[in-house]
């Protein structure tokens, strides 16, 4: 029956990609031009919270394709245009490149429909690119919670390479833990992402224990659940606490100290452990976040989400 209802998902889903009509990137995209050797030359910095990730050359599309052949028969399946022989792997490689392009520069339904064209391959930046806009340009929740949770259905069903994947891995348990957020507790229960959520945090760090994103999420999570359910009830049935959540947030900024989505999630886990206890440091981390210069679409979002943040609590300063 599962396996009923997910192929049933993804064919809805995949029938969904034409269809999404998704809002256009709001800001100015003109920083973001990664054509050409622009792309390969900015790769380290623009996936820099991903730790050391490859980029997709044809010498990547190769390798993943020997050594998973599960991906290769289900890439061949999707009518790429790739078999698996080395000398279509530039082909394939060079329109995997593209969706990436498009998703750095906000355009997150190009990405989705190229990427998800391109098979189980595409689908890694494919899913991102809809997380992000899930995220940051998704106003009514209802439809926000169906582009996570469709990630989720997505990456659970593409098989061994996502799971080998730390972006695809990284979206799927970041989906969960914003749903994680929003639900009430008895449904967060009962999807099982109270487990799921620091399993799959705990498997990304064992492959890159300096994760900048794997650490800023984990420690957004410790301080989410205090903040549903208290700091005893979280410590003695979830096993999380304010000193957890500190030190997951110093470790990624020992490890990147550039990302805007650090400074201000960390904010929020100050706000959500502390109240206003401690917002004098609230208020720098937002400061240290909008101060950074985007280098990407998702960058752009986000610093501009710390600025209304920011403005928040400044407005709330004021009143006091």
């Amino acid at each position: 029956m599962r396996r009923l209802l997910i192929a049933l998902l993804a064919i809805c889903s995949l029938s969904a990609v034409a269809a999404d009509n998704w809002k256009p990137f709001p800001l100015d995209q003109s920083a973001y031009d990664y054509s050409g050797d622009k792309l390969r030359q900015a790769w380290p910095q623009l996936t820099r919270g991903f730790g050391d990730y490859p980029f997709p050359d044809a010498g990547w599309v190769v390798s993943m394709a020997s050594q998973h052949p599960q991906t290769l028969g289900k890439t061949v399946a999707a009518g790429t245009g790739f078999s698996g022989k080395p000398e279509e792997a530039e082909a394939y490689a060079q329109k995997l490149q593209e969706v990436w392009r498009l998703l750095f520069r906000g355009d997150f339904a190009q990405a989705k429909e190229q990427g998800m064209a391109l098979g189980v391959g595409g689908q890694i930046p494919a899913m991102f690119a809809q997380v992000i806009y899930a995220m940051f340009l998704v106003p009514d929740q209802t439809e926000k919670h169906r582009l996570l949770e469709e990630v989720i259905v997505h990456t659970d069903d593409a098989g061994e390479l996502i799971q080998a994947d730390i972006v695809a891995q990284f979206g799927r348990v970041y989906a969960k833990a914003r749903l994680g957020e929003e639900l009430s507790v008895p449904v967060v229960l009962k999807r099982g992402y109270t487990s799921q959520i620091p399993q799959e945090l705990d498997a990304l760090l064992a492959k890159q224990p300096q994760q900048p994103f794997a650490l800023a999420l984990y420690g957004g999570y410790e301080a989410g659940v205090i903040r549903k359910v208290g700091k005893l009830v979280g410590k003695m049935t979830y096993g999380v606490s304010a000193d957890n959540m500190e030190k997951y947030f110093q470790r990624s900024f020992q490890a990147r100290d550039d990302l805007p989505i650090g400074h201000y999630e960390y904010a929020n886990a100050l706000t959500y452990v502390y109240g206003d206890d401690e917002e004098d440091k609230v208020i720098e981390h937002l400061k240290r976040a909008v101060a950074i210069k985007p280098i990407s679409a998702m960058e752009a979002l986000e610093v501009a989400h710390a600025q209304k943040i920011l403005a928040q609590h400044q407005l709330k300063l004021a009143k006091n």
